[in-house]
């Protein structure tokens, strides 16, 4: 009697693991019908502003990775900044010969981005010097009057061979770029930054 009751109790056991492992096959299928391929246990979708659990833990989706932080008090995911990274472009602007002596000529340098920039260019006996076009007090262009460069809005008056303030309301120097002359051309280097 032993014996039949041994194996009645051993044929539960397994007809109940088995009718387990068929509902859970069933529902597996059931939802990857749903689904499709889309529904992933192993990694579920992250995305910017979603609630995570672990503050600090970090995730790559897609080539994009998240970082676990606290914002207004709740843990969610956040994209981590994406590092710029920093063209530089050295483009002939200009033929020597159409740049005199203690001239200043304006010319369009297109920058890495895409966008062109203005670049003052002026020839002394010390070699070239490129600076933006731009003021620093407002952004509008400067341009050659008598020795100096001067703001068509404001009046700000800059040294040509420098970029140096002469006179306001502008404080900040004009930014100045890498200008060098080889084979007949006058060459800018510029950079996306």
């Amino acid at each position: 009697m032993q014996h039949s009751a041994n194996a009645l109790e051993s044929w539960f056991v397994t007809s109940k693991s088995s009718r387990r492992a068929f509902l859970s096959a069933t529902f597996a299928s059931f939802a990857w019908l749903i689904t499709g391929d889309r529904a992933s246990a192993a990694s579920p979708a992250i995305s910017a502003g979603a609630p995570c659990k672990v503050k600090g833990r970090e995730r790559t989706v897609d080539g994009v990775t998240f970082v676990c932080r606290n914002a207004k008090g709740k843990l969610v995911w956040r994209r981590t900044p994406a590092e710029a990274k920093n063209k530089v472009t050295t483009v002939r602007v200009l033929e020597s010969a159409n740049l005199e002596l203690g001239k200043t000529k304006v010319v369009d340098v297109p920058a890495p981005n895409g966008v062109s920039t203005g670049i003052v260019l002026t020839r002394t006996d010390a070699g070239i010097t490129a600076l933006r076009v731009n003021c620093t007090h407002a952004g509008f262009p400067v341009a050659r009057v008598g020795k100096i460069l001067e703001c068509e809005l404001h009046g700000s008056q800059f040294e040509p061979t420098t970029g140096a303030v002469i006179t306001g309301p502008a404080v900040r120097p004009l930014l100045r770029y890498e200008a060098t002359e080889t084979n007949g051309g006058i060459y800018v280097t510029i950079s996306n930054s």
